[in-house]
């Protein structure tokens, strides 16, 4: 790849860098760039066929042959690697595991949160991951709902200031710091308040509903400054999160100013054709997630083909797709990966991952997150009135 190309020079503005690369795209190339997708699967076909933007749940052997597929391709455009670190790198051996976000809202203690959030960066980083799907910023208000564990709780506000705390920890002084990783707000929006606590079935919310509970979270990632964001699997009003104008562009991007990157939550795209099913055919599911202003697609292979055949039936304008991979390729060059993909570092694994300074700062964060609801002879604590507790 000659390194006079405009886009290859980082001595250029971004946005100039950016425009110049995307002139140079095909249509599949440009869709490739919408797919995040499964790097479990034949890698071969993901990078080099399916042309994909981003990959998820790569095995650290397979990180650097997929680094090198991507350098093959015809543009040499990056991968934007991802994965679930949401309370510390859980798919790596060793790693430093804090206690989940509902233990760490215990801790009331935003520093502490953000500090945790910083050492998942450092070792998430090391690894080669560019991104985490992390902070939750659902709401705890049914108990039926099996990702209760995984949410600050059941206070907005609470959640939105330890969200933040963990967007500060994830990205750092910038992303051009190599222990920088992207933070990702999910799942926007609503997504905890199912029927019945069924997980990613029909939610039942009015619009006044979520601004008072449900947004406040997400608008407070947004001004710390959060780069990503994951849509969730529900539908409200019957209408598939994926689909929502109203909440992807009236909200989140023309009344908060949000500006970065919108990924789907898994094959949300393709949801809507099976389960859902307010689509025909993936056609129909791509045209519309486009309109929507989605810009990453997640595991939903069909999506390649489906958004090019929209553009050559006109559903969708080429412009269109151009929007979106605007928004993929600026944070690709923010982070500065054409010059350094940031593979994984193996030097850096073993000065960094499960750290005594790490596992210091863990056990802490545990003892801090510790609740004692009723003192029945565990603290020698005076008597006081009958059956006093501390509740959180």
């Amino acid at each position: 790849m000659s390194a006079d190309l405009p886009y290859r020079d980082p001595a250029r503005p971004v946005e100039e860098r950016l425009e110049d690369l995307l002139s140079r795209m095909t249509l599949p190339e440009k869709v490739g760039q919408m797919l995040q997708l499964d790097a479990r699967g034949d890698l071969d076909d993901v990078v080099s066929t399916k042309l994909a933007g981003s990959i998820l749940h790569t095995a650290p052997a397979d990180m650097p042959r997929a680094i090198e597929l991507a350098a093959a391709t015809r543009l040499g455009i990056p991968l934007l690697t991802a994965d679930d670190c949401i309370h510390g790198h859980s798919f790596w051996p060793g790693a430093t595991i804090f206690p989940t976000q509902l233990g760490m809202a215990c801790t009331w203690d935003p520093d502490l949160v953000e500090q945790a959030a910083r050492v998942t960066a450092v070792e998430v980083s090391a690894t080669g991951i560019h991104w985490t799907f992390s902070p939750v910023l659902c709401i705890t208000r049914d108990l039926r709902w099996g990702r209760v564990g995984e949410t600050f709780g059941e206070d907005p506000h609470l959640i939105g200031e330890l969200g933040a705390a963990m967007v500060r920890g994830y990205q750092g002084d910038g992303l051009t710091d190599p222990t920088a990783v992207l933070a990702c707000a999910k799942h926007f929006a609503g997504y905890s308040e199912t029927q019945g606590g069924r997980d990613a079935s029909e939610a039942d919310l009015s619009r006044r509903k979520l601004a008072s509970w449900f947004l406040p979270p997400f608008e407070r990632a947004v001004r710390e400054g959060c780069r990503t964001f994951m849509l969730g699997y529900q539908s409200i009003d019957g209408v598939p999160v994926t689909a929502n104008g109203w909440l992807l562009d009236d909200v989140l991007k023309e009344q908060w100013g949000f500006s970065g990157t919108l990924v789907t939550d898994w094959d949300n795209v393709g949801r809507m054709v099976w389960e859902q099913k307010v689509c025909a055919d993936d056609v129909e599911a791509a045209t519309v997630a486009v309109r929507a202003g989605n810009d990453l697609v997640m595991t939903t292979p069909a999506f390649f083909e489906a958004a090019q055949e929209a553009v050559a039936r006109n559903l969708l304008e080429e412009k269109q797709i151009d929007e979106a991979v605007r928004r993929i390729l600026r944070v690709k060059l923010e982070l500065g990966l054409f010059e350094n993909p940031r593979p994984p570092d193996r030097e850096r694994q073993a000065a960094v991952i499960g750290s005594a300074e790490h596992a210091a700062l863990n056990l802490e964060v545990a003892r801090r997150s510790l609740v004692l609801l009723t003192n029945d002879g565990t603290l020698p604590y005076a008597a006081g009135p009958a059956g006093a507790s501390g509740v959180t």
